[in-house]
């Protein structure tokens, strides 16, 4: 079992973070809230965040290395081929009993481990990915989903994103 969350809660969890827009703008300013808020609490987090798989914030943490941008690739790609969490892909594999090897994908290319999380507009789908690596893999994606709702709400404030 990678992880305490079933699927269905992971599901319904990506469907609570559903913003109701998200630009180049917004993007930035979610980068911004997880490297602001990984500093506030004394976590070293690689992260990346990006619209249709072009990164439009990245923060690296160099004692990572650059195995933290593989991680980061991995999970991304997981994200946009399932249009879901790593986490719960992962859910989903653990649930049927699976691996990578029988969805037909390479573990050098994509994961069932936490960490990156799907950015869903609503009433248009998945458009983007947040993602962290540098800690447990579940605490990872944790600190995404926070982060996303933080945005989620400066928003909904209409909140400038600059």
């Amino acid at each position: 079992m990678r992880n305490e969350l079933s699927y269905e809660a992971l599901q319904q969890q990506e469907q609570e973070l559903e913003l109701p827009a998200f630009d180049a703008e917004a993007a930035y300013r979610l980068g911004a809230i997880i490297v602001e808020r990984a500093k506030r609490e004394g976590k070293a987090l690689s992260v990346t965040v990006s619209i249709a798989r072009q990164t439009i914030f990245h923060h690296g943490v160099p004692a990572h290395g650059p195995n933290a941008d593989h991680w980061l690739r991995r999970k991304c790609n997981t994200v946009y081929e399932y249009h879901m969490s790593s986490l719960r892909f992962g859910a989903k594999l653990d649930a049927e009993k699976s691996g990578l090897e029988v969805e037909g994908r390479c573990p050098h290319d994509f994961t069932g481990i936490g960490g990156a999380v799907p950015v869903i507009v609503k009433g248009v789908g998945v458009v983007g990915t947040a993602a962290v690596t540098g800690m447990p893999h579940v605490e990872d994606h944790k600190f995404v989903c926070a982060a996303i709702m933080e945005l989620k709400q400066e928003l909904s404030r209409g909140a400038n994103c600059q």
